[in-house]
């Protein structure tokens, strides 16, 4: 088998892993009532996009990430002059980007696992800069909510 056909099953593999992980935490979610079907043949929507984005993104010399393609797929699909733009949404919206967010992070998660010994070589320099990161990002969300609260005169 083929270096690039193999890269595209392990491709379509995990995409399809990470598909049945957002169809149970969303059924989960829902409490029992999400419609299965409608729910499944819109996960294989967002695979075909993810499968041709990565496609786009190795046949193009550009530096453009595979989901900036995805995006720019899903935007042209979903637009009101695209013939099967409510095919797509009717099938895609029991499907909440919240729940295939959690299944990324916990990817995430787990493959940064993996690599503890390459991330205790980096030392405590990243543990200081992780804190920066934090306290910077926090504060600088209190200080944008500060600001938009006190033009809209709520405090």
């Amino acid at each position: 088998m083929s270096a690039k056909l193999e890269n595209m099953l392990n491709q379509l593999k995990v995409l399809i892993l990470c598909g049945l992980a957002v169809l149970a935490t969303q059924a989960v979610n829902l409490k029992g009532e999400l419609d299965i079907l409608p729910a499944t043949l819109g996960m294989l929507i967002i695979i075909a996009v993810s499968i041709v984005a990565l496609k786009i993104k190795e046949a193009l010399p550009l530096q453009i990430p595979a989901f900036a393609w995805a995006s720019l797929l899903s935007l042209l699909l979903t637009t009101p002059w695209s013939p099967v733009q409510g095919l797509i949404l009717d099938l895609t919206k029991q499907i909440s980007a919240g729940q295939i967010g959690t299944v990324i992070l916990a990817i995430a998660g787990v493959s940064i696992g993996c690599k503890l010994d390459d991330i205790k070589k980096l030392s405590w320099k990243i543990i200081l800069t992780a804190f920066v990161v934090f306290i910077g990002t926090f504060f600088g969300s209190a200080l944008v909510a500060e600001l938009i609260l006190k033009l809209q005169g709520i405090i």
